[in-house]
Parts: C-alpha cells; structure tokens; sequence
C-alpha cells in the first residue's frame, strides 16, 4: 500500500506542478487533474476511517488490506477525474471550496489551538474564499484565472511535496527553521506542515510569474 500511496503522491506532485504552470491554458484538464488529485485524498480518508476496520470480515474476509486500499482509491480517482471532465465548471468551484475548506481549518487551530470550534470557523471561512476565487476565476479569466491555477497547483505540490519529504533528512532540515510555529498545535506533523507552507508559497510565487509570461 505504501508503495501505491508514493506513486499517487509523485503523480499528484507532477500534475500539480502542470496546473500552476500551464492551466490557465488547459482549465479542462486541469480541473480532471485536480479532481484525481481529490479522488485521492478522498479515497484514503474513506479506506482509512472506514473500509479499512472491515478487511477480514464479512464479504472482505478474504481480501487483502494493501489491494482493497488501492481499488477504493482508484474508484475515488477515476471517479473524480470523471467528474472533473464532465462537470468541469462547477467541479473547479466544488474542489476550490472543499480545498480551502481544509487549509482554513488547519490554518485556523495552528494560530488559535486545536478546537474543533476554530475548525469549523476556517472550514466555513476557506469554503467562501476557495468558491470565490474559483468563481472569479472562471467569470473574470486572465490573471484571476492565472491567481486561481497557481493556487490550486501549489496546494497539490504542497500536500505531495510534504507527505514524501516529511520523512527524510532534508525535509527535517528544510523544515526546522519553523517547525515552532508548528509544534505547539500539531507536535506531531510540524515538519510536514511547514514543508507544506514553504512548498505552497514558493510554487504558488513561481507559478504566477511563469503563468503570466505564458499567458501573453
């Protein structure tokens, strides 16, 4: 399963890396790649929590942990790369939403402490912000659109870049300069979260400068 997860997370990195570069000229496909990457993370949050307490029993009594992980996560996948096709104008609103719906609230109990109440105030904030932009995005296009492309991008390297760096000496290293903001709400996962943060600004900055100059 870990060796799955990887490959995914490597996958989602270099779509990510796409979309802040090139979706403003490929809005279509990069919702598709944007919406596999949701697949994803979607996936695992439903194998994870709940599929997963039923391998062994009943009607998964004979499957095996890694295969039912991988199937459940690829149905998500193709499922939101399906959507993204199809309902591409209202999935880049939803995944927006849901995206900044999930970095508001993380953002939200590193600054104020974890409490479910600071929670749901960013989920609720990050929802409005994230549909907003998304939606100027797709009325207003040209640098809207470049704004909206370079921050879904960079999200996706960000989340990637943080899960397969977080282990290794060089994302410790990378890392330490700012784990303590980190340390006192998430002891656990403050080296994973500032390479998110450090990844997400500096993909996003790069992004709009190179989007800008392919744009004209």
């Amino acid at each position: 399963m870990a060796g799955v997860e990887n490959t995914a997370l490597a996958v989602i990195l270099i779509g990510g890396l796409v979309i802040t570069f090139l979706g403003v000229n490929i809005y279509r496909y990069a919702v598709m790649i944007m919406g596999g990457g949701g697949g994803f993370v979607l996936g695992k949050i439903v194998y994870d929590n709940f599929v997963a307490g039923w391998i062994g029993q009943g009607v998964l009594r004979e499957s095996d942990s890694s295969a039912a992980g991988s199937f459940v996560i690829a149905v998500f996948v193709f499922g939101g790369v399906f959507l993204g096709y199809a309902l591409y104008n209202i999935m880049g609103i939803l995944i927006a939403a849901v995206g900044g719906a999930f970095m508001f609230a993380k953002g939200m109990q590193v600054l104020l402490g974890v409490d479910i109440l600071y929670a749901l105030i960013g989920a609720v904030v990050g929802a409005f912000v994230g549909a907003l932009v998304s939606a100027m995005a797709l009325k207003m296009d040209g640098r809207m659109m470049i704004v909206f492309m370079s921050l879904a991008g960079a999200r996706m390297v960000g989340y990637a870049g943080s899960i397969l760096l977080s282990t290794t000496s060089f994302g410790a290293t990378i890392a330490k300069p700012f784990a303590g903001w980190f340390s006192h709400s998430y002891p656990q996962d403050a080296v994973s979260m500032v390479i998110f943060l450090e990844l997400f600004i500096v993909v996003f900055i790069i992004g709009m400068i190179g989007q800008t100059f392919i744009r004209e």
